[in-house]
């Protein structure tokens, strides 16, 4: 049986667009918003940041050799953070998750600036009993550390977790760890199978 629900905060909680932290950067550097995303996703750069790899100096270093310009970090910062949009009904639905009595465990890949950000300006951090967050931990998913930190966190064995992310291949490492887990594509589908596994919810 379940005691602990273990949730991905991005996409599944709130949603972003990398694309619009690259436009919003290209708006006042002058690079195309394309060799942004080469520079800063594609090479692995700012996983390396989620990872708490490198440092945010490290960060602008690498984004100001892979552009060839000198950047603002504040405004780098501001452009890469203004991103979210809220997902109410599956904040709603973790809150009547943790209602009806399981313990929550946020898993997250996600850097510092973003989770400040987020933390900030949205409650739904508050609905969990532990952050499992990757710059904290040193890995990110799909390494097997995160995943390990994170059944510490549940309080519970593996195996009594569910763990629930939009990405097949974080759901594929979770269950290498001996985590059941749910690929989420959409809170109909997520609804449908936690009924399927006998995880109830309450209305809030």
């Amino acid at each position: 049986m379940t005691s602990t629900v273990i949730f991905d905060m991005g996409n599944v909680l709130i949603n972003f667009s990398h694309e619009k932290a690259c436009e919003q950067i290209s708006a006042f550097c002058g690079k195309p918003a394309s060799q942004i995303f080469d520079v800063l996703f594609s090479s692995g750069l700012e996983m390396r940041y989620e990872a708490g790899q490198i440092s945010r100096d490290d960060l602008i270093a690498g984004m100001e050799a892979g552009l060839g310009c000198k950047l603002d970090t504040s405004k780098v910062v501001d452009a890469a953070c203004d991103i979210f949009w809220p997902k109410p009904d599956m904040v709603n639905l973790a809150a009547g998750i943790k209602s009806a009595g399981y313990r929550l465990v946020l898993l997250s890949n996600v850097n510092e600036d973003h989770f400040e950000y987020i933390r900030a300006r949205y409650d739904f951090p508050q609905l969990f009993d532990e952050l499992v967050l990757s710059y904290q931990v040193g890995a990110c998913k799909p390494d097997d550390r995160i995943y390990q930190r994170a059944v510490k966190a549940a309080m519970c064995p593996a195996g009594k977790c569910l763990f629930i992310d939009d990405v097949k291949e974080n759901i594929d490492a979770a269950l290498r760890n001996g985590i059941p887990g749910i690929h989420y594509r959409n809170t109909a589908q997520l609804k449908e199978e936690l009924t399927s596994r006998k995880i109830s919810w309450n209305v809030v």
